[in-house]
């Protein structure tokens, strides 16, 4: 744009420099001139005149060779700081944008990034599961432990955390430390023989009715087999031992001794697990037990129950002559 700006000022500078001289000479070439006072028509050398003229002029071919508009890289000056674009921006606001939008673009594209990479690192599955189990004991009675028990249960993750997903408490208890004299277990026995009275009365009814069913008559209650009976129940039902042997490897029929009481030939039927006499007297008089129970010798009898710390009920009941 430089160069075509010189050559148009320079043309227009040479024709106003010819003009001006012509003008000077009375739009006569200079050199043409006559030296006389005035000239005439015919002393006019119109040849002389043209070649001085194109002598003086600016070439046709360097005003021509001037594009009629500017390359568009050169149409306009560098605009200014603070000068005003088409769309009433100025460069310091477009190129403030610019950068803004470069700024934002960049943070959009670490927000993905960031969000991909949690999600993939984040996506976890179960594995396995684990039970974390607490137990804490103590004394209960008649060397009888008791077992409060916490248990938790997680979820295992392939990235190796956790998650508890449930927790359950409960107590148990632990029967193989029983150990207790039969003069420990007599006030408890005297307290269930109250307590179950209802259903120590309907099994010797039902023993009854078993009899009478058989010809045979039926058998009065006896306090010292009522006692005996209590005792044998509350003693299986903490050593967890059902059956003729009692838990310190003796007889079922030692405990009438040491309780200070004398019996003709007793004989003893067990069981637990059932809440009622009937059910008792059901459960004990299958098979052998039936032959037991409608012996014909037999005049007396005594039932006991025992609830354990779990509420099993364990039955005794006791016959003699």
């Amino acid at each position: 744009m430089k160069i075509y700006s010189v050559k148009i000022i320079a043309a227009c500078c040479g024709a106003l420099i010819a003009l001006s001289s012509l003008a000077a000479c009375d739009f006569k070439a200079p050199s043409l001139v006559i030296g006389k006072e005035s000239t005439t028509k015919a002393e006019f050398d119109e040849e002389a005149f043209r070649a001085e003229f194109e002598r003086t002029s600016v070439p046709e071919s360097e005003v021509s060779t001037a594009p009629d508009t500017l390359p568009a890289s050169e149409s306009t000056l560098p605009a200014e700081e603070g000068t005003t674009g088409a769309e009433g921006e100025t460069q310091e606001e477009s190129a403030s944008a610019a950068e803004s939008l470069s700024e934002t673009a960049s943070e959009v594209a670490t927000s993905l990034t960031q969000a991909v990479t949690k999600v993939t690192t984040t996506k976890k599955t179960v594995v396995d599961t684990k039970i974390d189990k607490k137990e804490t004991k103590s004394e209960y009675k008649y060397g009888v432990k008791k077992i409060d028990v916490v248990s938790t249960y997680y979820d295992i993750y392939s990235d190796g955390s956790k998650v508890q997903t449930d927790k359950k408490t409960y107590t148990k208890y632990d029967y193989s430390g029983y150990k207790a004299a039969t003069g420990d277990l007599k006030a408890e026995a005297g307290t269930n023989q109250v307590k179950y009275a209802t259903q120590t009365a309907a099994a010797v009814a039902a023993v009854n009715a078993v009899r009478t069913a058989q010809g045979k008559e039926p058998l009065s209650v006896d306090s010292s087999l009522s006692t005996a009976a209590n005792v044998r129940a509350v003693e299986m039902a903490y050593s967890g031992k059902v059956g003729s042997t009692r838990p310190n490897k003796s007889g079922y029929s030692t405990v009438l001794t040491e309780l200070g009481f004398s019996v003709s030939k007793p004989m003893e039927l067990t069981c637990k697990g059932y809440s009622d006499g009937a059910s008792a007297v059901g459960a004990v008089k299958s098979g052998a037990g039936i032959d037991r129970m409608t012996d014909g010798n037999y005049k007396k009898i005594g039932v006991g129950a025992a609830a354990n710390p779990e509420g099993t009920i364990y039955w005794s009941i006791f016959f003699s002559e």
